[in-house]
This record gives C-alpha cells, structure tokens and sequence, in this order.
C-alpha cells in the first residue's frame, strides 16, 4: 500500500486541519418524513452552538509520571430554538500524592442538574473525610461513595426532588500502578494502550443498530496514527435489556421495552417502566436518585473494574453518552492520539463565540466538539436535540519504565478522499416542526411523559 508523496501528504493535512476546526455557526439540512415515515424532502435551519460552560487543564505528578488532564462540559441545545435545554453534565476531578480521582455525573429528568451537583459536594466531602479508606481500599471507596450519594440524596433538605431525576455516576482513581473504576448507567470510561491486556477489565459496549446512521461519517472522519492502538473499556455500561439487569428488574415487578410509534415500530432504547404504569421510562438499570425507579429493580450499586497500568498506557478518556452516543471506543481513542499533541497543554481561559481548532483549545475540548459535530447526522436523521457532552482526558505524559514517544505516520492514499464535502464541520443543522414527519423517541432524560402524541407506551410487542 503506497504512500502519498510530500505534496499530497500536505493536502491531507491540510484536510485534517479542516476537518478539526469546529464553527460556531452552521446549519443542517434534516430528513422531512410523512407519516408513513418515508422521506419526501429536507429543510435547512442555522444556529449558534453552546460554548463550554466548564474547561480545564492541569499538569499533574503522580509518581513517576507526569499526568495532564483536561475536561470540558458542552452543554446541548435543540437547534429549532423551541426548547431551552439545561445543561445536567457535571465531571471534576480531585488528587494528592498518592492518587487522583476523576468523577462525571450525567444529569436527567426535570432536576438532573442538581443531582449532579449535590454527587460531586458529596464526593468532595468523601474524598477528604475518607481518604485512609480511598487509598487502601478504592473499590469499597466507590461503592461507599454512590450509596452515600444515593442515600443522601433522598434524605436531603434542600430543594431537589429526586422521585423522577437522577444521574448516571462514573468514578475512576488513578494511582501509579492500578486504575480502579466504578460505573452507574451508561456513563463510561476507556483506556488508550499500545499493549492489549490479556483480561479486559469490562466488555465494550454494544452499539446496536441505531449507530448505523453514523457508519459513514466515521470512515469520513476516520483519524490515523503510526502505533498500533488499543482502546479498552475500563467501565461496564448498565443497559435494562443486559440479562441479569433485566431479570432483577423483572422480579422486582419492573418491564422493560421500547417506545413503539404510531406506526408500530419500536423506536430507541429498552426503557424500565412500571407494570402498570407509563413511569419512569428510564434508559439504564443503574442510577444515582430516580427514587421511583428503585421500586422496580433499578439500583445505585456500582459495577467496580480494575486494570493494571503497563508501560503502552496512552491516555484515559471518560465521558458521557453524549460521547458514546456519536463515538465507539476506537474512534475516540485514534482522534485523541491524532490531536492531543496539537492541542493547548495549559488552560487559564478559553475562547468565547470564536471557532475551535487544536491551537486554541484543550483535547477535552476537542473530542466533545469532534461528538457533537457527529451528533449533526443524528439530528439529520432522527430530528432530536443534541445531548449535553462532557469529558475527562488524562494524558500520561511519561510511562511508568521511562517515556514512550509515538510518532505519527504517512497517510496511504486509500485510506483518505482529497475532497471535503462542501459545508463539511460547518456548524449544526435541523428543521422547523414537521408535524406530518415520524415520532421520534425522546431518547434523552429519565422521565418520559405519557402524552407524546403518537407513542405506544404499553405495546405488547417488546413486553417483557
């Protein structure tokens, strides 16, 4: 397989740079359905796109390792204008000499943003109240750390109703030698190595049909690096259909089963739901409040992993669904090898209403602009809002046994087009109302109402 020569190569990096440069302003043209579903044309809408409403980055030393770690929180936004969206994503993380613990908490329902926020003042709490226990037992530190923060949370005095919110709960303690996970819902953490473990620490995830819109533009925006990486999966996604979460569903007098639109098709993801009832609708069997949802079987406990680190760790990334949703594991893990060492390695600010591109942002930054400039084929296609996206990057900037240096590679000429599509990365993009146009499944948040005109909430179709 031959090799551009030097001015090719140029082009397609001029064509990388393009492809990651993120405009605040754009539009999308999305998909227009009758009511049979079929497609009979597309409208055009432009927009701004939210700036981050939390940005960091932060050399670390722990050990013999120099850590950077960044974050950043997008908030998501319905490109119609129709529907003020509240940003329910919330990640920090908190360190000392003998490790550092990187939490993100995804927020839904009417009141997930406070949920969010009530699990990091409790987590703050811990860390320094019980840091003996973090540092000897990190596992039993995680599991202690969300039931407290569940607990807490449906005795607490302040003004947060946690019968219908709720939030997902990923937990990650880095330590020189070994990363403890923990996971609740559909959150996830993964790990960028040049060595494949002999046993993964969680299955990856399965990404299910619903990922076959994004089947193009993955190739299309594929990134390239000379090593050979692996991305694995440090946290265990929660699903309501994973067998042994739906049978402790089940027997405790839960369903689980999709929407179903007025066609009779079964849009989105398994939800739980009462026997009897069209509540709570949520998309996990694992989550932090959802206080009516602990009825049926869905728990805070939860999945704890454990990987040791080897001298090929890259780079860990946790993220929300937001990512994971747009994003597989391996996608995320060539894009931050790709980008990471174009990026800002410091943050005191960032940039407001400007566009993004490596020189002016952190990799945190950049990967969750990367996932929701993907979300636009989502909108394209299924005509809903873009979820809020958050991100944790931790960079091991010098391995245990001495620093790794990883280059990056020519480009093979199958494996790039010369072209860009017109208006490609420019913006997002959707239509005003269709009222003939398909229902669409929320797909975001824990509650879902039982007047969604045109959905079958209690179809016996998918009726466990």
């Amino acid at each position: 397989m031959g090799c551009f020569p030097s001015t090719r190569t140029k082009t397609f990096v001029q064509i990388a740079d393009r492809l990651c440069t993120y405009n605040r302003a754009g539009k999308i043209p999305v998909k227009v359905r009758n009511k049979l579903g079929a497609v009979i044309g597309s409208q055009n809408i432009t927009f701004q796109a939210t700036d981050p409403i939390l940005i960091t980055s932060k050399e670390i030393t722990l050990g013999s390792d120099k850590v950077l770690i960044s974050s950043c929180v997008l908030p998501g936004l319905d490109p119609r204008g129709e529907y003020k969206k509240k940003c329910q994503d919330n990640c920090f993380y908190l360190y000392d000499e003998s490790g550092i613990l990187c939490c993100l908490f995804d927020g839904h329902g009417n009141q997930g943003e406070l949920v969010a926020e009530f699990c990091q003042t409790i987590i703050e709490k811990l860390f320094y109240h019980e840091h003996a226990l973090l540092s000897s037992n990190p596992d039993k530190f995680i599991r202690m750390a969300t039931d407290r923060c569940d607990k807490e949370l449906s005795q607490n005095t302040q003004d947060i109703d946690p019968e219908y919110s709720g939030c997902t709960g990923v937990l990650i303690y880095l330590t020189p030698s070994v990363i403890h996970c923990g996971s609740v819902g559909d959150s996830r953490g993964m790990i960028a190595t040049t060595v494949k473990p002999e046993v993964l620490p969680a299955p990856p995830a399965n990404l299910g049909a619903e990922r076959e819109i994004l089947a193009g533009v993955k190739q299309k925006r594929k990134s390239f690096v000379e090593t050979q990486i692996f991305s694995i999966q440090l946290t265990q996604d929660q699903k309501p259909e994973d067998p042994e979460e739906l049978q402790r569903i089940v027997n405790c007098g839960g369903r689980v089963q999709r929407l179903t639109d007025n066609l009779g098709n079964k849009i989105g993801p398994y939800r739980v739901w009462k026997q009897n009832a069209n509540v709570p609708g949520l998309a996990m069997s694992r989550s932090i409040g959802d206080m009516i949802a602990k009825n049926i079987g869905v728990i805070s406990e939860p999945v704890c992993t454990t990987y040791h680190r080897s001298p090929g760790d890259l780079f860990i990334v946790i993220g929300s669904d937001g990512i994971w949703d747009a994003m597989d594991n391996e996608d995320v893990g060539t894009f931050v090898e790709c980008y990471r060492d174009k990026c800002k390695s410091n943050m005191s600010n960032h940039c407001v209403g400007v566009d993004i591109c490596p020189s002016n942002s952190c990799i945190a930054q950049i990967v969750s602009e990367e996932a929701r400039l993907r979300w636009y084929t989502i909108v394209e296609e299924e005509d809903v809002m873009i979820d809020d996206i958050s991100c944790i990057v931790i960079e091991i900037r010098k391995n245990i046994g001495g620093g790794i240096k990883h280059s990056k590679r020519p480009v093979p000429m199958e494996e790039v087009s010369q072209e860009v599509p017109e208006g490609e990365g420019e913006g997002l993009r959707r239509a005003p109302t269709i009222k003939e146009i398909t229902v669409r499944d929320p797909r975001r948040g824990s509650f879902v109402s039982d007047k969604i005109e045109g959905i079958d909430f209690l179809g016996e179709g998918e009726k466990k």
